[in-house]
């Protein structure tokens, strides 16, 4: 049976506006804000990398705990209050359900972050899997997050699409061995998409035929980003 691996952040919740807005409303404390072009060289990095660079960057004047608790505390009420569903998540979410297709979360970001979000958006009850960032050893683009997820949800990678938006993302999927459908997105918009099997530039455009053409190529090298838990996605 093939099942559905899906990233969060850009997926199936528009996540990267919150976690822009996340940062600049606690730079703006110490009168700095960060524009979207520097904010995309953080996308998919880990907390510890984003803000370590961001206290160096603009010579913050506090320890890197007090932001990451910072940050945790306004991205999880940036999820309760402002978080949007991606365009044809939820169609695509009621065909899987009808189709009888095993579905699962696969994100960078924390369990917190995770479950907020889903609960935000009526989405927790569509997933029988969730596996978190703060739950394995190695973030994405190494692809243990999506073989556990496989592993719990009782799928052989061959047989599992995973659904993404960013590079790290992509080859964290192609390196477990699956397919990997890439969504446009405006916050990615000039990211290279292409080691994923199929591009597409909404949920809307997803074909349930494909979960049944995998592919295993090997990933072309990945050129960005840092292992270890992510700062979203």
């Amino acid at each position: 049976m093939p099942a559905v691996l899906f990233d969060m952040d850009g997926v199936l919740v528009d996540g990267e506006p919150l976690h822009f807005a996340a940062v600049n409303e606690i730079l703006a404390e110490e009168q700095v804000e960060l524009d979207m072009d520097t904010y995309r060289l953080y996308m998919g990095t880990t907390l510890s990398h984003t803000w370590n660079d961001l206290q160096q960057r603009f010579s913050l004047s506090h320890d890197f705990d007090y932001y990451a608790e910072r940050y945790d505390r306004v991205v999880m009420e940036q999820y309760r209050t402002q978080a949007v569903p991606m365009l044809g998540a939820r169609q695509l979410l009621d065909q899987l359900q009808e189709a009888n297709v095993p579905r699962a979360v696969a994100s960078s970001s924390n369990r917190a972050w995770v479950e907020t979000a889903l609960g935000a958006l009526g989405f927790r009850d569509d997933f029988q899997v969730i596996v978190a960032g703060d739950e394995v050893r190695n973030g994405k683009p190494d692809p243990e997050i999506y073989l556990a997820a496989a592993e719990k949800i009782g799928a052989q990678p061959d047989t599992c699409t995973v659904i993404e938006d960013a590079p790290a993302g992509i080859e964290s999927g192609r390196r477990a061995g699956m397919q990997v459908v890439a969504v446009r997105t405006e916050m990615t918009e000039g990211l290279d998409l292409g080691g994923a099997t199929r591009i597409i530039d909404s949920l809307e455009q997803f074909d349930l035929q494909w979960l049944t053409q995998t592919s295993n190529s090997e990933a072309p090298p990945y050129q960005g980003g840092n292992e270890g838990n992510a700062v979203n996605g």
